[in-house]
């Protein structure tokens, strides 16, 4: 009985000796820990700076088109009634993309240019202004489009066309389009940052600037000189002008009561992986990643 005894716990004793052996292998052990893939980002936002001159005394700053940086809800660029021949109107326009680089395009399209009504002197110089017509039977029946004048150029962001910002011996078009608003605004696609324009992607590090006027009537380039005060609050265009001018005076009565509207697009597109990318023909109003 003894001598099984101590068999057992010699048996024991070996099998305890294997288990701990066994455990005391060499081994190693290496652990990553919080991996993470997450998508990044494009984030355009807007701001405009607006000024208008309706009484002839020089421009000053419109509150009703003027807003920070901010995604475009109900933010309008025009917002201006009872217009006169004469009246003048300039804003610059920032853009700013954050987060990663890329190609920005821009869409106008006219959604009305109305005769809203004919007065008598209205139908004096337009003879197919008819008042027993009704407004919203043709939406594009309107003088308005025809006598307003644009000219949308790259600005430095001080409101104010300038020199360096002709075209005018410079291989990179300052000047994106002028003319009346009939011809440039109506289904205007411009390629601001592409593959094609030599100029971009933008850089989310960098404020791009459109400054944009509007004359009713006569839309006349004065460009200035810079005189190096910078731009607003100091040196803006209600100080020193915005470099047009408008001429009322060739305007006539066939405008009177007319009406446009329109809607104004943006849309940014991510560069990379996309070095070919083209502004289409018609752009979604969307940021796209």
């Amino acid at each position: 009985m003894r001598r099984f005894l101590i068999g057992a716990l010699t048996t024991g004793a070996v099998a305890a000796a294997a288990i701990f052996a066994t455990g005391a292998f060499f081994s190693d052990e290496e652990t990553s820990t919080g991996n993470l893939l997450q998508a990044g980002e494009i984030d355009l936002v807007i701001d405009n700076h607006s000024y208008v001159d309706q009484t002839g005394n020089g421009l000053v700053e419109n509150p009703g088109t003027t807003w920070r940086a901010t995604d475009l809800t109900n933010q309008v660029f025009f917002n201006f009634t009872d217009l006169k021949p004469g009246d003048l109107g300039e804003d610059t326009i920032s853009l700013h993309v954050s987060s990663n680089p890329a190609w920005v395009c821009a869409n106008i399209d006219l959604t009305a240019n109305d005769d809203r009504d004919c007065s008598e002197p209205e139908v004096g110089d337009d003879a197919n202004c008819d008042p027993n017509v009704d407004p919203d039977a043709d939406l594009f029946d309107g003088d308005l489009a025809q006598a307003l004048n644009f000219i949308f150029w790259i600005d430095d962001g001080d409101n104010v066309f300038e020199i360096d910002e002709t075209n005018e011996g410079d291989v990179t078009e300052k000047i994106l389009t002028q003319g009346p608003a009939s011809g440039v605004l109506n289904g205007a696609h411009w390629s601001l940052f592409d593959s094609q324009t030599g100029t971009g992607p933008t850089d989310p590090d960098q404020v791009y600037w459109i400054g944009k006027a509007w004359c009713f009537g006569n839309l006349t380039l004065d460009p200035v000189d810079q005189d190096d005060l910078g731009g607003q609050p100091n040196n803006g265009p209600d100080v020193r002008g915005a470099g047009v001018s408008c001429d009322g005076e060739p305007v006539n009565n066939a405008a009177q009561t007319d009406l446009l509207t329109g809607d104004i697009t943006f849309r940014a597109v991510q560069s990379r992986h996309n070095s070919t990318f083209v502004c289409d023909e018609r752009a979604e109003p969307i940021d796209q990643i």
